[in-house]
């Protein structure tokens, strides 16, 4: 067989299957299931989410239905809320979130995963690799890794020179890694305080006393599922003790925070709703290499910047791609 008649028959193959995929579908309105730790994807990151969907030609309530699944902060509630959709027979599940991602993937081995803004998916053990994911997930992560935490304790060192104890807010979801972070945080002369866990509002007051016991003056608060639902409570928190914070996304400086730098949420939800579409065409899901972002914003909020008395150098703002003001 000539190499041009090989490609012909991978080609062939690639459309039968494409074919066969859509003929399964056909008669039928295809279940998709999104799951989460939370108590539901905030209003912009759906519609993102679903606008995806819909220029694909999936809309929900006519070409598509959507079965929502959320823990409303408990992570023991994913198991079961995963089996839900498992035993609903929907045709993909869109998972949102490490806890999440890894439920699902206990409670099924064969319905197709799609993960949309997990952190380091290699390391989670989420997928055996970027490029070749095997089993059944895929779908866009976060991050670029832990060294994003790097640049973001740089981003808030140059917007607060005087910043020399910063306060680090972990929780039990994030299995996070503070070694990166501190390896970072030595380069640029700053000691972290990294938290004890917390996940209960009286156990973030508690952290943040703990702060201010250890005298931090500034704060960092990586994205994870449990500071994400306590978002405008870290804000608060933040405010009443006077400290200038990083965070991992935007949503926390619309919230009041101070400052945020890493990828926009909405896009990568969009980019998960054309993992969706390939899947349910027919694609399998180790063949989808996970993709990660490529675009970073730096967001910041000039309003909580003059209630904490701080001046932000002229090249941070001129730098961000975003100023509340």
């Amino acid at each position: 067989m000539t190499v041009s008649r090989r490609v012909l028959m991978v080609i062939l193959t690639i459309l039968v299957a494409a074919l066969a995929a859509e003929a399964q579908l056909a008669g039928r309105v295809p279940r998709v299931g999104l799951l989460s730790f939370a108590d539901g994807l905030p209003p912009h990151i759906e519609a993102a989410l679903l606008d995806g969907l819909r220029e694909d030609g999936w809309a929900e309530g006519k070409s598509m239905t959507v079965e929502r699944r959320y823990a409303g902060g408990r992570a023991d509630r994913l198991p079961e809320l995963a089996t839900e959709l498992v035993d609903l027979k929907v045709d993909v599940i869109i998972a949102s979130g490490a806890s999440a991602v890894r439920a699902a993937k206990i409670a099924t081995s064969t319905i197709p995963i799609v993960f949309a803004g997990a952190p380091d998916p290699v390391g989670f053990g989420l997928v055996a690799s970027l490029a070749h994911p095997g089993g059944n997930v895929t779908g866009v992560s976060d991050s670029t890794g832990r060294e994003i935490e790097g640049k973001r304790l740089q981003l808030l060192k140059e917007a607060v020179p005087a910043a020399t104890r910063v306060g680090v807010v972990l929780d039990s979801t994030s299995r996070a890694d503070p070694a990166p972070m501190r390896e970072a945080a030595r380069a640029l002369g700053l000691a972290l305080l990294v938290s004890p866990e917390a996940a209960t509002p009286e156990e973030f007051r508690d952290v943040f006393a703990w702060f201010s016991r250890e005298r931090a003056n500034a704060l960092y608060a990586p994205e994870t599922p449990v500071n994400a639902r306590h978002r405008s409570l870290i804000v608060m928190l933040a405010g009443q003790h006077r400290l200038p914070a990083m965070y991992a996304s935007r949503d926390f400086v619309d919230a009041g925070g101070l400052m945020a730098y890493g990828p926009s949420h909405p896009k990568v939800f969009r980019q998960a709703a054309g993992y969706v579409t390939k899947i349910l065409r027919g694609a399998r899901p180790s063949d989808l290499p996970v993709e990660q972002p490529t675009e970073f914003e730096l967001v910041v909020n000039a309003r909580t910047a003059k209630a904490l008395g701080l001046v932000l150098p002229p090249a941070i703002l001129t730098r961000a791609d975003h100023v509340l003001r």
